[in-house]
């Protein structure tokens, strides 16, 4: 071979070679790209009764859709009135809380969507219960008059129930009772310590404090409301939804499916619940838990709905009624 062959031929390899590197190049910067163009939503979550969204963050590989057409950013409020203050600071894109609190906040002005039930308060299923001592604590509501009682945060759900329930036994929630915010985790401790008559806890703390004996149930969520309700629902900032539709039905379409292995692998989900710590109770108890009743498509009831609040408005709780219906916005869902 000639000198000017091989010359020739170095200048064929070195432009293939440069080439290769540039394809190789271009394919790394269009993967890096569609990685940057995921759109991330920055979810608010509750505190209890939504074992299947915290599913989600427990086992990532049940929602298909993750990494591919949307992210999460996690992060935790201790109750529905804090998520909201999140929300209107701009804090979140997607949150959960309370119906009741939902409702109240959109009678109220607050620009938000419902687009989707996490769970649901009913007598056939996990409920709230207020706790209280079995020796030298209160026999009846009647009890409860000039007593202090624990809810998780005002002019949430959670008051609301106590509010009806007090009102069934002629008691006047404004005048006979006072109130003390008590964590969900700290009720059965507020009630021994004598802090309170009287606290609310959701069915996964209630059953581990009356396992010890030296608690019982007073009252009940369903004591005052008897009819099923919408208790954790996903808001939205209307906004994201028009810039991120794809994510949001992505999202939506996963927790529809989480939702679905956890009905039919109950054993299995709570079990990874436990192993990352979103659950933190001894693992015979938390296994024989009521589930909450949840709607496996994720769709709010709209009556369920109207007919809280007609009860937010008889408690004082909105001023007024709004039309719910353009609130409630289903089309992110499957279908």
């Amino acid at each position: 071979m000639s000198r000017g062959e091989r010359s020739s031929m170095l200048r064929v390899t070195s432009a293939a070679v440069r080439a290769t590197l540039l394809g190789v190049f271009i394919v790394m910067a269009g993967a890096n790209a569609q990685a940057q163009d995921i759109p991330t939503i920055r979810f608010g979550r509750q505190s209890a009764a939504e074992d299947n969204l915290w599913l989600m963050m427990a086992k990532p590989d049940l929602a298909p859709n993750y990494g591919k057409a949307y992210k999460v950013e996690w992060s935790q409020f201790r109750a529905s009135d804090v998520a909201f203050k999140a929300f209107e600071a701009g804090q979140v894109d997607l949150f959960s809380t309370n119906a009741n609190s939902a409702v109240t906040a959109a009678t109220n002005g607050i620009d938000l969507k419902i687009i989707a039930s996490l769970s649901r308060e009913s007598a056939n299923g996990a409920h709230t219960y207020w706790l209280g001592k079995v020796d030298g604590g209160p026999n009846s509501i009647k009890d409860l008059k000039g007593k202090t009682i624990g809810i998780l945060s005002y002019r949430t759900g959670v008051e609301l129930w106590a509010r009806q329930a007090l009102k069934t036994a002629g008691l006047n929630p404004d005048t006979d009772v006072q109130w003390a915010v008590v964590p969900f985790s700290a009720a059965a401790d507020a009630v021994r310590s004598g802090r309170v008559a009287v606290a609310a806890a959701v069915e996964a703390f209630a059953q581990p404090a009356l396992a010890k004996g030296d608690l019982k149930v007073v009252f009940t969520s369903k004591t005052g409301v008897p009819f099923d309700e919408e208790l954790i629902v996903v808001n939205a900032k209307p906004s994201f939804l028009k810039q991120h539709p794809a994510a949001v039905k992505a999202f939506l379409s996963d927790l529809a499916g989480v939702t679905k292995y956890l009905a039919e692998h109950q054993t299995e989900g709570r079990q990874a619940l436990l192993d990352a710590k979103l659950v933190v109770m001894p693992p015979e108890i938390f296994m024989k838990v009521k589930p909450y009743v949840t709607d496996m498509k994720l769709r709010p009831n709209i009556d369920n709905l109207k007919k809280q609040q007609d009860v937010l408005l008889s408690a004082g709780f909105i001023d007024k009624k709004i039309d719910l219906t353009p609130i409630v916005d289903t089309s992110y869902l499957p279908q």
